[in-house]
């Protein structure tokens, strides 16, 4: 699938192979290294990621350019592009690879899963994580709802991160939430015992309980014995 005019954010300077993009990419973040900042950093993250010490700001600022310049002509590229970020170590690859999914959302298709799955199974942790499955995998999945039979699938992966993303996909659907996939999706994890679950599905009745306070409320007292109190506390937050 080619990509359509306008999708690389301006003229650009003609067509780029995924790892001229990537190197352009390291070019300008070791720039722009902080080591002091890229020690809280990973500190913050319990010393699992390396870091540039680029702030949010920063790293949107310098990537906006190289988006620009640096058009890649096809999903399939994109993919190599983001795959070759996820195997760097300094943690802002990630990042940049999840913008740079981002941007060229025009490209996508039904495969396109299947790089958000690998970005979801590998270097795997709630700041990547939470992001693909409520902006990425939710969306793609609007846009092809067939996907919808995948995440049945997902909720019973045995990977962590897998089960949590098919549990929050829907996090931003609001009145276009299918109810009856997160109830049973709740149902399926509630008696496991991980934070993380636990927390999505909290955070996946908060945000619906803004839609449909009625719902959540009653989904709660019907499950009260089952749900954990973690649950519970962050899906009452609004009813």
């Amino acid at each position: 699938q080619k990509m359509p005019r306008g999708v690389g954010g301006g003229s650009g300077n003609g067509r780029t192979s995924a790892t001229e993009f990537v190197g352009a990419v390291e070019r300008s973040l070791r720039l722009l290294a902080n080591p002091t900042v890229a020690r809280s950093q990973k500190a913050y993250m319990r010393n699992q990621f390396d870091y540039f010490g680029l702030k949010a700001p920063i790293l949107k600022t310098a990537v906006k350019p190289l988006l620009r310049e640096h058009v890649l002509p096809d999903q399939e590229a994109v993919s190599q592009a983001i795959r070759q970020l996820w195997a760097k170590d300094q943690r802002e690859f990630q990042y940049v690879g999840i913008s740079l999914a981002t941007h060229y959302h025009k490209l996508w298709n039904k495969k396109t899963l299947d790089t958000f799955e690998y970005m979801i199974r590998n270097k795997s942790w709630w700041d990547t994580v939470d992001i693909i499955a409520s902006n990425l995998v939710g969306s793609l999945v609007t846009q092809f709802p067939q996907l919808s039979a995948t995440m049945d699938n997902w909720i019973s992966d045995e990977h962590l991160w897998v089960r949590r993303t098919a549990l929050i996909h829907q996090l931003k659907y609001k009145a276009a939430t299918n109810t009856d996939r997160l109830y049973s999706y709740i149902g399926q994890l509630m008696h496991e015992q991980d934070f993380f679950i636990r927390k999505a599905i909290g955070w996946a009745l908060r945000e619906y309980s803004k839609t449909d306070p009625d719902s959540v409320r009653d989904f709660i007292a019907a499950n009260d014995s089952e749900l954990s109190s973690l649950s519970k506390r962050e899906g009452s937050k609004y009813v």
